[in-house]
């Protein structure tokens, strides 16, 4: 017999009383959020993944913490070290160490699955599926083989007289203030460099930073936008907490943050054009990155339509300048605060050339010290401190079945700083970088796992212009400790302590001394 409902229930539920309402409504609320709780701690499909347990239960901690507060990126590096490689940061996420992590989630296929694990749609900034950092795999593939060559150590070759030549005005302000005894913010001067030469590389203009020694709106707006897409991935994922959201940060604030990405849209859009208009060189002889966005295939078509064009010019721009920034920002940081590393590379530069017109980008890539620092800038200090999330499709990681839709997270900077990874493992050591037969090899350092360091990410998304980046640090690295020595101002020992992420790292200015070296 089957079971009904009396008739005249929904007649008794109206003529409930307003007092009855009011123990109804909470009462019940109570016991679905216990029950919700009990579920996701105990009969969860990611019940049997350690982590917090209030964190399991509930997901506005991590997405606070991260997209907000920007402390995650601290928190989840102490996670790791306490409950192991696969941690539950969420009620469907994990964050996975990248010793697992890169191999097993971010390779071509899921291993042991058919399907793959994909980018979280528009995680970055809304629109990001169009474009080369965001886009669905096939339309992925076709932006690379568009854009790879124009990253190719031929176009490399070809680009290094730009690059060179911006080198050259770094080299000039900063002899100009060290003859005056004036001190730089480091930092400012990696971004007007990184932005000046991308500019140039995409455009065909620079942002006229490193002539005027200012800011441009360009680098302003994009340093404002990181913070802003950051809030507007907690918002879209809390709406309805907007109102307070706005109260807490300030209204102002938060929109200021959030238009600086829109306004560099439409900025890197007339730019585009601009540079479109001059056709495959912008100048007899010179060829950029547009130069291979705009060449014609067999059938006459342009390699990159319009629309692709502008909407990756952007990404172009960004990625090619606040990483490159920031490494090199770190860099001349943790190599005055290590002064036998710092003497050991000096003297190796300065033995290599004996004039500034012998360093290029060839010569560079000769010493292996140099390199040496170089990776252990980007271990210490990866410029993506968080990898955009992937979606699992249903496969095993770390030998844990983890459910199709559950979020996961790698994060490079607890990775490099793991002491599972890493001996010494917040200790600048380049020593662990080299060969058994350098003079400067430490066996200390001999079962360090080097094959957990993707600075660059991973797999067929890796960073596509990871080689301009080497060669350019080589050059610049070169280039000023040939010229300069330099020393950190009192009091920016701690630079690096506590600095915030928000996918990227949210730095402090970074007080220098440069005086040109004697002979």
């Amino acid at each position: 017999m089957a079971f009904t409902l009396p008739a005249t229930l929904p007649q008794r539920l109206i003529k409930l009383d307003a007092q009855s309402i009011i123990f109804f409504v909470p009462t019940t609320l109570f016991f679905y959020f216990i029950g919700l709780a009990i579920y996701r701690l105990w009969f969860h499909p990611l019940s049997k993944i350690p982590g917090p347990r209030l964190m399991a239960m509930i997901d506005i901690i991590n997405q606070w913490r991260t997209n907000v507060d920007g402390t995650f990126i601290h928190e989840v590096s102490q996670l790791h070290k306490q409950f192991g490689p696969l941690v539950r940061i969420g009620p469907d996420r994990i964050a996975v160490d990248g010793s697992i992590g890169f191999p097993e989630v971010y390779s071509l296929k899921a291993k042991g699955q058919s399907g793959t694990f994909d980018k979280v749609h528009d995680y970055i900034f809304s629109g990001d599926h169009k474009t080369i950092v965001g886009a669905p795999n096939e339309l992925h593939r076709r932006l690379r083989r568009t854009l790879a060559p124009a990253f190719s150590e031929t176009a490399i070759r070809e680009q290094e007289v730009i690059i060179s030549k911006l080198v050259d005005k770094l080299v000039e302000q900063l002899t100009r203030k060290a003859e005056l005894g004036e001190t730089v913010d480091f930092l400012q001067w990696m971004n007007f460099t990184f932005f000046d030469i991308i500019g140039e590389l995409t455009f065909a203009r620079t942002f006229n930073s490193l002539e005027t020694g200012e800011e441009h709106i360009f680098i302003t707006n994009f340093f404002h936008s990181v913070i802003g897409n950051s809030y507007n991935r907690f918002l879209m994922a809390y709406p309805y907490l907007s109102i307070p959201f706005n109260m807490i940060l300030g209204r102002k604030r938060v929109t200021s943050a959030m238009n600086g990405n829109l306004e560099n849209i439409v900025m890197a859009q007339e730019l585009s054009k601009e540079r479109m208009k001059m056709g495959e060189e912008p100048k007899p002889g010179q060829r950029d990155f547009m130069t291979h966005m705009l060449k014609k295939n067999r059938d006459g078509e342009q390699a990159m339509p319009d629309e692709d064009i502008m909407l990756n010019t952007m990404i172009l721009i960004v990625a090619g300048s606040e990483t490159t920034s920031s490494a090199m920002t770190y860099f001349f940081y943790i190599s005055s605060m290590n002064a036998a590393q710092k003497q050991i590379l000096q003297n190796e530069i300065r033995s290599t050339f004996t004039d500034e017109s012998e360093i290029n980008m060839i010569n560079c890539g000769q010493i292996s010290y140099l390199q040496a620092c170089i990776e252990e800038t980007l271990r210490m200090f990866p410029p993506a401190a968080e990898t955009p999330p992937r979606v699992s499709p249903g496969a095993n990681i770390g030998g844990e079945f983890i459910p199709s839709g559950t979020i996961i997270h790698v994060y490079p900077w607890a990775t490099f700083r793991n002491p599972n990874n890493f001996t010494d493992p917040d200790s600048f050591r380049p020593e662990r970088w080299l060969l058994p037969t350098h003079p400067h090899y430490d066996a200390r350092y001999a079962k360090d796992n080097l094959a957990c360091v993707k600075p660059f990410s991973h797999g067929p998304r890796d960073c596509i212009g990871k080689n301009l980046a080497y060669n350019e640090m080589r050059l610049l690295i070169s280039r000023l400790l040939f010229r300069f020595d330099y020393e950190l101002l009192p009091g920016q020992e701690t630079w690096h302590d506590n600095q915030r992420a928000f996918l990227l790292w949210d730095k402090q200015p970074l007080k220098v001394r440069f005086t040109v070296r004697k002979n």
